[in-house]
């Protein structure tokens, strides 16, 4: 899944926000007003904003009711992220309707929300969700590309786009600052067009001038980000692969051990049925074919078995169909080549048997 934002060039760092004195909404706001301003300002740097997660991060999840499209006043969840004016724009995700955050959505206007285009498809089909609210009066002003996260229910799920919907932070309810940065560390993003000198040091010499004491508690690039989410999904792709990989050998083997006795066996009539006139062609085919009938059985066994293991297996998929056809294909193709050549390697000694010399062993 490509990602909906350009990663390159953006360094982010997480700054623990578990204070009380952060629970104040006007300190809150003035924190992050005052340290992006100040990153802004840093030569080389593009831009700046605040999210509370990141692409490829587990995000919030909360509920929202709809009103307007099919699921009119029906509460559906979604992923919820607060953001600072100007995260779209620093990440550079792209806005299909609609507009990005402004400073002016301050926390005495009308609230409002952008919401991903996952959200618009799945709740909004065929309409244009710009203008119509959700609860609370929360008005949508924008639709915006979808970006990789990480699933909050499955930590090892692939990478996936969800229901999203974005508020300002100067909008949070600040009754919940407190409950949601306990769990949570907002990201301070960072776009410079070339490597800055000194950047990190920079962007924390900016935090400070607003919150002496508060760190950073790491510098790290959206690659560093991706990699991080995916260590455990490559760690099992890696375990799986290898036991599949196993697996298939172990079949090879199999096939290539019963075909090699079938000679062994045959090798007195191969003889006579060469010295009779038989083509090797004829006696190799005679030689290989119950090895290929037996994996042409267990082949359609397989698939029959995996019709009904992959319905079951429906809840534990993510980003395929369970009847994914190229997939099917692949594995199929790949079973082949390996049946082929386990039963093409021993029946190639078939060519070299002597009809004289194996009649006279015998």
């Amino acid at each position: 899944m490509p990602p909906g934002f350009n990663p390159n060039g953006v360094i982010t760092a997480k700054a623990s926000l578990d204070d009380a004195r952060y629970h104040d909404q006007k300190t809150f706001l003035q924190l992050l007003d005052e340290s992006t301003a100040a990153m802004r300002k840093i030569p080389g740097v593009r831009n700046a904003a605040v999210g509370l997660s990141l692409p490829y991060e587990r995000v919030l999840n909360d509920g929202v009711t709809i009103h307007g499209g099919p699921d009119d006043g029906h509460q559906v969840g979604t992923d919820v992220v607060y953001v600072t004016p100007w995260y779209f724009e620093t990440l550079e995700i792209p806005l299909a309707a609609g507009r990005s955050f402004l400073p002016s959505d301050g926390p005495n206007d009308a609230p409002v929300a952008v919401i991903n285009s996952t959200f618009a498809r799945k709740f909004f089909p065929g309409v244009n969700p710009v203008g119509l609210r959700l609860d609370k009066g929360v008005q949508i002003v924008g639709v915006a590309a979808d970006v990789p996260i990480s699933s909050g229910l499955n930590p090892i799920a692939p990478l996936m786009s969800e229901e999203t919907m974005y508020i300002p932070a100067a909008q949070v309810d600040p009754r919940l600052l407190a409950l949601v940065h306990t769990w949570f560390q907002p990201s301070w993003i960072v776009r410079s067009a070339s490597p800055v000198e000194g950047l990190t040091e920079q962007m924390q010499k900016a935090l400070t001038s607003v919150a002496p004491g508060l760190p950073f508690s790491g510098f790290y690039s959206m690659r560093d980000v991706q990699a991080t989410t995916l260590s455990k999904q490559r760690v099992e792709t890696a375990l799986l692969s290898t036991m599949a990989l196993l697996a298939l050998l172990l079949s090879a083997v199999g096939i290539f051990a019963l075909v090699s006795s079938i000679v062994s066996q045959k090798t007195r009539e191969i003889g006579i049925r060469i010295a009779l006139g038989s083509s090797i062609r004829r006696a190799m085919f005679h030689v290989g074919s119950p090895g290929l009938m037996a994996s042409l059985l267990g082949m359609l066994l397989g698939l029959a078995l995996a019709a009904g293991v992959l319905r079951v297996m429906r809840s534990v998929l993510y980003g395929v169909d369970i009847y994914d056809a190229p997939s099917l294909i692949a594995i199929l193709a790949v079973l082949v080549l390996v049946t082929l050549g386990a039963t093409v390697l021993p029946t190639m000694r078939v060519g070299r048997i002597e009809p004289a010399k194996t009649l006279r062993e015998e």
